[in-house]
């Protein structure tokens, strides 16, 4: 009988050792989940001007006192170039990455091409689906008739009078590759890229010409051809001859 009692109370302690064990295993798991939170971070050491790769990120999970303002949307990380060294286990931050060289508006300007702001444009215009690099010719009508005045202007951006919001942000008076706002405002203005010879004709637009924008096709710009807007001859040039006296004379078809 005295040797039941032992081994039950050894049984006893031995039980009470587990479970204590157990729960103060818990408890840290518990802690553990509570103070800490899985994140991204660099599974080797980097040096600054590596490039991020998939094979040198993983999850794991950190103290969320070293999570705070790290980057930790995997598609903002990869393909990135660090700018500091990296160690380990290190999670990453904005600062940690270099960023791109933000570039001056004559770097959008093409070759052979200068920058130019058409403020005399169609009314009516569907601005909202205008999108940079769209290209059209401009034509006038005017006294003395119809003329075109610049081909194949590539669009750069679309400039929204200050009193203009865009995208609800408070921004004003901004250059905007593609317009937020589907609405036509007869105080816009286009920024195109031209070539030097249509600068003039351009800028003597008169008030009361009317401006058409003929826009051409995509499909037909990546396929290498652009459509020819140019009315067809319709009149020859006759040399009238009366003595020693020569004229020219148009005689419509």
């Amino acid at each position: 009988m005295k040797g039941k009692l032992t081994g039950s109370a050894t049984g006893a302690m031995l039980l009470f050792t587990v479970s204590g064990m157990l729960a103060s295993a818990l408890g840290v798991r518990q802690y553990d989940k509570l103070s800490t939170d899985m994140a991204w971070i660099v599974n080797a050491d980097m040096s600054a001007g590596q490039v991020i790769t998939p094979d040198l990120l993983k999850q794991k999970r950190i103290d969320q006192s070293a999570i705070e303002g790290t980057v930790q949307n995997p598609r903002q990380l990869m393909g990135k170039t660090l700018q500091v060294n990296k160690t380990v286990g290190s999670a990453v931050f904005a600062r940690d990455l270099k960023q791109a060289d933000k570039k001056s508006l004559s770097h959008a300007i093409p070759p052979g091409r200068v920058l130019y702001t058409l403020d005399k444009i169609q009314k009516g215009l569907p601005y909202a689906q205008l999108g940079d690099g769209d290209r059209f010719d401009v034509i006038v009508r005017g006294r003395n008739g119809v003329r075109t005045v610049a081909r194949d202007v590539q669009l750069i951006g679309i400039n929204y009078p200050a009193a203009a919001k865009v995208a609800g942000k408070g921004l004003k008076n901004m250059l905007l590759p593609k317009n937020k706002q589907a609405q036509n405002q007869t105080s816009v203005s286009l920024v195109v890229a031209v070539r030097p010879s249509d600068v003039y004709p351009l800028a003597g637009i008169s008030a009361n010409d009317s401006v058409t924008m003929v826009f051409h096709s995509a499909y037909d710009m990546a396929n290498g051809t652009q459509q020819n807007i140019d009315p067809l001859k319709r009149f020859r040039q006759v040399e009238m001859v009366a003595g020693i006296r020569r004229s020219s004379v148009r005689v419509f078809n």
